[in-house]
C-alpha cells in the first residue's frame, strides 16, 4: 500500500530538489534543514551514501522512501556538489550508476561528466 503524499507537499519537495542552490552534503546533515521536512533530508542523504558504498538495495529503498521519483532525484539531486552519477563515477560506485543509468535510458553521451 503505498501512501500518497498531497499536491502540497509533493509541490514543495520537487521545488526544493529541482532548486539550483540545492546541496546534500554526505558527511552532515546541517544544511538547510529549516527549509524541508527532516524526513527527506534524511531520505536524500541515505540517497547519496547508497550511491557512495556502491549498494544498489539500499538506492532502490532510499528512493522509495524518499517519496521522490528517480528521474526527479537524477534531474536535482546534489551529493557533495556533484549530480548522481558524476558522483557514483567519482567514488567508483558502478553498480549503482549502471542502475541509474538503466533505469532513467540514459545513454551513453549523457553519461560523460558535465564541466
Amino acid at each position: 500500500m503505498k501512501s500518497k503524499l498531497p499536491k502540497r507537499n509533493t509541490a514543495l519537495i520537487v521545488a526544493v530538489i529541482t532548486s539550483a542552490s540545492f546541496i546534500i552534503p554526505v558527511t552532515s546533515s546541517n544544511a538547510i534543514a529549516a527549509t524541508y521536512p527532516r524526513w527527506l533530508e534524511s531520505s536524500l542523504v541515505s540517497v547519496c551514501h547508497a550511491i557512495r558504498k556502491d549498494d544498489t538495495r539500499a538506492l532502490k529503498n532510499a528512493v522509495r522512501d524518499s517519496r521522490v521519483s528517480l528521474k526527479v532525484l537524477h534531474e536535482g539531486l546534489v551529493c557533495n556538489g556533484e549530480d548522481m552519477m558524476s558522483f557514483a563515477e567519482r567514488h567508483r560506485a558502478m553498480d549503482t550508476s549502471e542502475l541509474i543509468a538503466r533505469r532513467l535510458k540514459l545513454q551513453d553521451e549523457t553519461l560523460t561528466a558535465r564541466r
